[in-house]
């Protein structure tokens, strides 16, 4: 590198910097920005105009004057009006889209539900709606980019396993950078809502995380010094793909089945439905069986509790997270299953303070959001944090 592009090289991320104290720290001013980033006023300027030429930045108002007098400070924050992003969730029965503006502001969500799985009828639904977006948007710069949550193991923008649809051989990153022409990401949903926690909630002073979804199936999203870990071509987390010992038969074999045979939501339901001889039971009539106090329902669900309790240990003991956060909309309805799972899980060691997911309807969807926003700032290996969306 000569020294020319080196010189380059530092005048682009300094850009950056002040670009990542405005998102962090708004509404902030130039000398806060200085004083954060140990530069002198002179310089700040220079590229405070240089960020603000790009559209970047929005001035709203004066702060308070130093205690010496003087000029009060222009206060400034992120440009919300600068352009928007889109982020899709392609999950097992429905479809979750959200818009968001450069600050994370949601705009926009829709569910909606799947009739089939055919996923190119499924991309002309997304399409729809992502025009539905834009022509209710009114932004300078209009649509940003895109990023999809996937249900599965997601490696150089491509999915590599997805045990829901019949995609592998479908780009979606290709066919919708050739329709909008902006940047797609695609990623994993448990890594995503891992993410999610990183950026916008409770763990935005944590540096290692671990985010577990349990859904149709169950995953892992790991935050390693505040890096999301991917593993080899992307298969870190795939949790429900591991096995757990269950019994010894007649011919002295020990039996194995996966993790997502006992710690799933689906598995729940189809063992009460199994054991029961009835069909059609969801979240809500497993709710009601168990505040009925049905034996066969809590039998099942104490099953649950104790399978996804030492998944959580041994996860922890791998990985030795801070916090472990539980994505689980089956918990989000039903509460008294997390309680129960935070009761066992504290009698063991290694295992640090479980918290439930908020909103977990839209966690994988924020997350998508911050990996999108990162990417077209040119901010990927920039730490960003929003403002949580409850505030909102």
């Amino acid at each position: 590198m000569n020294e020319g592009t080196k010189k380059e090289s530092f005048h682009q991320g300094n850009l950056r910097l002040v670009l990542q104290q405005v998102i962090n720290n708004a509404p902030i001013s130039r000398i806060e920005i200085a004083r954060n980033l140990g530069m002198n006023k002179s310089s700040i300027t220079t590229l405070y105009n240089e960020v603000d030429e790009m559209g970047y930045l929005k001035e709203i108002g004066s702060g308070e004057a130093s205690k010496m007098g003087g000029r009060k400070p222009t206060l400034v924050t992120i440009n919300d009006n600068f352009g928007y992003t889109v982020s899709v969730d392609l999950g097992y029965r429905h479809l979750h889209i959200m818009s968001n503006l450069l600050n994370g502001k949601s705009v926009s969500y829709e569910r909606i539900e799947i009739n089939n799985r055919d996923i190119y009828k499924t991309i002309d639904i997304i399409k729809k709606q992502i025009q539905t977006i834009g022509a209710e948007m009114d932004t300078e710069k209009g649509l940003l980019g895109i990023a999809f949550s996937i249900h599965g193991v997601v490696h150089d923008n491509r999915i590599v396993k997805s045990p829901f649809w019949d995609i592998k051989d479908v780009d979606l990153k290709q066919i919708f950078e050739d329709e909008y022409h902006v940047p797609v990401v695609l990623e994993n949903e448990a890594n995503l809502s891992a993410v999610y926690e990183r950026d916008f909630n409770a763990a935005q002073s944590d540096d290692n995380i671990l985010s577990i979804s349990i859904h149709k199936g169950i995953g892992a999203g790991i935050i390693l010094n505040r890096n999301l870990y991917h593993g080899l071509k992307g298969a870190a987390g795939e949790i429900g793909s591991s096995l757990m010992f269950t019994n010894i038969d007649e011919q002295n074999q020990y039996n194995f089945e996966k993790v997502e045979n006992f710690c799933s939501e689906d598995a729940i339901i189809e063992r009460i439905q199994k054991q029961k001889k009835i069909s059609g039971l969801d979240r809500e009539g497993l709710e009601k069986l168990l505040h009925e106090k049905d034996k066969d329902a809590q039998r099942v669900v104490d099953l649950f509790i104790a399978a996804i309790s030492r998944v959580i240990y041994n996860a922890s003991v791998s990985f030795s997270p801070e916090k472990i956060f539980i994505n689980s909309k089956l918990m989000e309805d039903i509460p008294g299953i997390f309680t129960a799972i935070q009761t066992t899980t504290k009698s063991l060691d290694m295992v640090p303070e479980l918290y439930m997911t908020k909103r977990s309807n839209c966690a994988t969807l924020l997350g998508a959001c911050s990996i999108i926003t990162h990417h077209v700032l040119g901010l990927d290996e920039y730490n960003l944090v929003f403002a949580s969306q409850e505030n909102k």
